[in-house]
């Protein structure tokens, strides 16, 4: 029984560690650029790209994701407390918000729709 919880406790703090040494690594990739894009940004970028190309296995980090994606309802909490404290800021430029807000899924929804025209036809050159 300890055995077993014992393997799971190092699974997960195995799992935690590579999530958190690809933070680290895109906090001082961050540093290094000087891009106005966050560390943690550069982090998931590069665990991705290291999940893509399979120099990490998946099951590496699965402990630890299947946790967090189980909680994944918490992280927007402070989301909308921070709406909330800033309710006058928002009613005052609302129509900028709305505006760029449709004008951005606009062009994510025209982007993915030729995405996926490009990907079922298979005709890699119109793009």
């Amino acid at each position: 029984m300890w055995s077993n919880a014992f393997k799971t406790l190092i699974h997960f703090s195995r799992s935690i560690a590579v999530i958190l040494t690809f933070l680290f690594l895109g906090k001082a990739l961050n540093q290094l650029t000087g891009l106005p894009i966050p560390g943690s940004i550069w982090g998931l970028l590069l665990l991705f790209t290291c999940l893509s190309l399979r120099i990490i296995p998946l099951k590496l980090v699965q402990p630890s994701t299947n946790l967090l994606l189980s909680y994944i309802t918490l992280f927007f909490v402070p989301v909308g407390v921070g709406l909330l404290e800033h309710l006058q800021l928002l009613s005052n430029h609302w129509p900028v918000i709305v505006i760029s807000s449709l004008v951005s899924t606009f062009i994510v929804l025209i982007c993915v729709g030729k995405l996926y025209q490009y990907l079922i036809k298979g005709n890699h050159n119109d793009l």
